[in-house]
């Protein structure tokens, strides 16, 4: 048996580990477009923050190929899958053949349509690549640019304000920040230690030109002003990289649609993480979650099912954390959206610089934002999984000190 797996991010690494405690003779080739071994894209940031070293990023240690017995394909993106023939078709012209094939390429960075783009200076920060240019760079920067209001650009922004020298500015579109997942009321407690920590934030404010002289220089905003830029970090969120596939072969829809089992819509060929589009335990329908902890539980089941051993994923939901200077922010679910019917419970201490907002549906958690504490989140994030009634329990479920036992 040979299984082939096209990508080393959390969900690939997972599938390798799940197909070896059942198969330990199957031959596994893992290929990835690019050079490295596996590392995690979310530490990416404290590289240029300077708070972790380079070598800190790989999640797997430089011997994991030799001791899980993989055969790694590093540097050489896909550009084919021919599922008719089995083959995957390497942009080098190499076609490596498969019996068991995972698709596990992740999410590539969301590009603006603005003016000026291909300009030097100009990063997104999904890649390994991209840090060592921004490192290359850095010296040199005296204002630095960040696009998006997302976990990324913000993560991004607070790295950079760790340099003495650099101004640091961020741009969101939206009314405010975490705009997709958060009210305006929680997403101000971010928005004071952004300012706190000397970032410029500008909200309802977009780009629509970067000029430079091969090298960016400047930014034209929306309403006609220019801000200086030697550095640009777009921070727009990602989409699930699956340019290489046919859709009229393997069905897709934002992403890979898959099965109870991560299987696609072609028998042997699988989905995981980013790229996998799967079954959305709050609204009953399919949808993509790219955050880490889902990559590399799909990445699990999906390599179990390669391997023949039977079991089926539950389904996944939207979650996310960030650490704001030591100010935890913590989402899962669905915090925005509030019907008739839908019960909301709100904390707050200012003071403290705790909010939390949870959102019932039907007595079952729908979504909750839980800022400035940790107590419990890991409780609250399995009774919205697993659908569990709290009805009776709700006036209690942010208490420091609730247990919760199901």
């Amino acid at each position: 048996m040979r299984y082939v797996i096209i990508g080393n991010g959390p969900a690939g690494v997972s599938a390798i580990e799940a197909i070896r405690k059942v198969d330990m003779e199957g031959e596994i080739v893992n290929i990835n477009g690019e050079p490295y071994r596996p590392y995690s894209k979310p530490l990416l940031p404290f590289i240029i923050g300077g708070t972790i070293k380079y070598e800190d990023v790989f999640f797997r240690p430089p011997d994991f190929y030799d001791t899980y017995g993989v055969k790694p394909i590093l540097g050489e993106p896909v550009i084919e899958i021919d599922v008719d023939r089995k083959l995957v078709v390497l942009a080098s012209g190499r076609r490596v053949a498969y019996d068991k094939l995972l698709i596990a390429t992740g999410g590539k960075p969301r590009e603006p349509k603005i003016k000026g783009l291909d300009l030097e200076g100009i990063y997104y920060l999904t890649s390994l690549v991209y840090v060592e240019k921004i490192m290359k760079i850095l010296p040199r920067v005296k204002h630095a640019l960040i696009l998006g209001g997302g976990p990324l650009g913000l993560k991004a922004a607070l790295s950079l304000a760790h340099h003495s020298g650099i101004e640091v500015s961020v741009l969101v579109s939206s009314p405010h920040v975490m705009s997709q997942v958060l009210d305006a009321e929680s997403a101000s407690l971010l928005e004071c230690k952004l300012v706190e920590s000397g970032v410029k934030l500008m909200t309802r404010t977009s780009v629509v030109e970067f000029k430079g002289n091969g090298f960016v220089k400047k930014a034209v905003l929306d309403n006609g002003d220019e801000l200086p830029a030697d550095l640009v970090i777009i921070g727009k969120g990602v989409t699930p990289a699956l340019d290489f596939i046919d859709r009229r072969k393997i069905r897709a829809n934002v992403g890979i649609i898959v099965d109870g089992y991560m299987q696609t819509s072609v028998p042997d060929v699988y989905a995981a993480g980013d790229v996998a589009e799967s079954y959305d335990i709050l609204t009953g329908g399919s949808n993509t979650v790219a955050v880490w902890p889902r990559a590399s539980e799909q990445g699990h089941y999906a390599g179990l099912n390669m391997a023949g051993f039977r079991k089926e994923y539950i389904g996944a939901h939207r979650m996310n954390s960030l650490d704001f200077e030591g100010v935890s922010c913590i989402v899962m679910g669905d915090v925005k959206t509030v019907k008739e019917g839908y019960k909301v419970i709100v904390e707050r201490d200012i003071k403290r610089n705790i909010y939390q907002r949870i959102i019932l549906e039907n007595g079952r958690i729908r979504g909750a934002a839980i800022i400035g504490r940790t107590v419990n989140v890991g409780g609250l994030n399995r009774l919205l999984r697993r659908r569990i009634d709290v009805e009776n329990i709700k006036s209690s479920l942010l208490e420091d000190k609730a247990t919760f036992i199901y």
